[in-house]
């Protein structure tokens, strides 16, 4: 085998590894960030009212000020590491459209 024919070969069976994710069109990735979108306005919704409550309750209960309180709650439902790396899940991604955006997405990780 000649080098040049070598070169092709090993390009070749790097491109056999190459995940689906990359054969995706630009249409499809915009699909997927809208979906993305979707997800985070819905879970929004619901976590807006949630972090209002805790930041009121901070101010009116714990006597705090309320910029202290309203930057303590600010992220309360996102997704967080811990000291170790590993993710806590945030708040509702069990939404419809944020299981509609995960199976979108897993469908190019089979």
């Amino acid at each position: 085998m000649t080098t040049r024919a070598a070169l092709i070969a090993a390009a070749l069976a790097a491109l056999v590894g190459v995940p689906a994710a990359l054969a995706q069109s630009e249409a499809e990735l915009k699909r997927l960030d809208e979906l993305d979108r979707k997800c985070e306005a819905a879970r929004l919704a619901k976590l807006a009212p949630i972090r209002a409550e805790l930041i009121d309750r901070c101010v009116r209960i714990d006597k705090r000020p309320r910029e202290v309180c309203e930057s303590e709650f600010a992220h309360y439902g996102d997704t967080k590491a811990t000291a170790h790396g590993k993710a806590i899940a945030g708040l509702f991604y069990d939404l419809p459209e944020c299981v509609a955006a995960f199976e979108a997405r897993q469908k190019y990780r089979r």
